[in-house]
């Protein structure tokens, strides 16, 4: 005896003996418990910043440009003392004139030759370049010199040829 049961009954059961998740939404236990501790054993990705700071007492920052926009200027081997207008009631008035114009006079003294170059009028405190006024007095002035953070004191003497000029 051959019994027919229509072919509709047999696919609408088969959902119905897989239960309510169906064949995609099942998966055995241990998979889920696995998936869970492998995403609890994965490091946390942090990233930070790696900062430096370098005091100003302690020593330079070697990322600062040796010269600033503040240390602009002529450098004090390019200066020469041109002139000093000595104000003997009141010496802190006193202006020294310095220079980067050359001055050349012959091997025989007859004759001078000299190049142009711009001029300053500095009085005590002001800066140039890599120098600082200290004092100024009739025949010499005074500068501290600052090269790579050290501060020399130099004089600057009015060229001629009694003294051999130039500066010390």
């Amino acid at each position: 005896m051959t019994r027919n049961v229509p072919r509709g009954l047999i696919l609408l059961g088969v959902p119905f003996l897989l239960g309510p998740m169906g064949l995609a939404g099942q998966q055995p236990q241990g998979a889920a418990a696995a998936s869970k501790s492998d995403q609890a054993n994965q490091p946390k990705l942090v990233y930070e910043r790696e900062v430096f700071h370098y005091p100003t007492y302690e020593r330079r920052n070697p990322f600062q440009p040796l010269v600033g926009e503040d240390q602009g200027g002529p450098r004090f081997e390019q200066l020469r003392l041109i002139g000093i207008l000595y104000d003997s009631d009141n010496p802190k008035e006193s202006v020294a004139t310095v220079g980067t114009s050359t001055v050349s006079v012959s091997a025989d003294g007859t004759s001078v030759n000299v190049g142009t170059g711009q001029s300053w009028y500095l009085k005590v405190g002001q800066t140039l370049g890599n120098i600082r006024v200290l004092d100024i007095s009739q025949d010499q002035v005074v500068v501290d010199v600052e090269e790579f953070g050290l501060t020399t004191r130099k004089t600057m003497q009015i060229q001629n040829r009694r003294l051999g000029g130039g500066t010390s």
